[in-house]
């Protein structure tokens, strides 16, 4: 599984990863610790909200108000990234 973090400043993407994982959802909270960790930002708190977003839209913003720390963008944005399935081969038959 992959996700897409991002940070963004007035609309322009500041910092991105691509963050894999075999299940983000299991292990929210270590998950997103991570990656956070990974583009070296602060850790924003994750509620029952957040990860309900993220189970159902498959995406999450997390705003100033859900850090401790302060920071230096706008929001951190988490998106599910599709995996590529490959195409099957139509065999027309006329």
């Amino acid at each position: 599984m992959k996700i897409w973090g991002k940070t963004v400043k007035k609309e322009k993407i500041t910092r991105d990863i691509i963050f894999e994982t075999d299940n983000f959802y299991d292990n929210f909270d270590s998950n997103l610790a991570e990656l956070c960790h990974c583009i070296d930002i602060p850790t924003p708190i994750a509620t029952r909200t957040h990860k309900g977003y993220f189970t159902q839209f498959n995406i999450v913003k997390f705003k100033h108000d859900d850090f401790v720390e302060t920071i230096d963008f706008d929001y951190l944005e988490l998106e599910f990234v599709p995996e590529n399935r490959k195409k099957k081969a139509h065999n027309e038959t006329y």
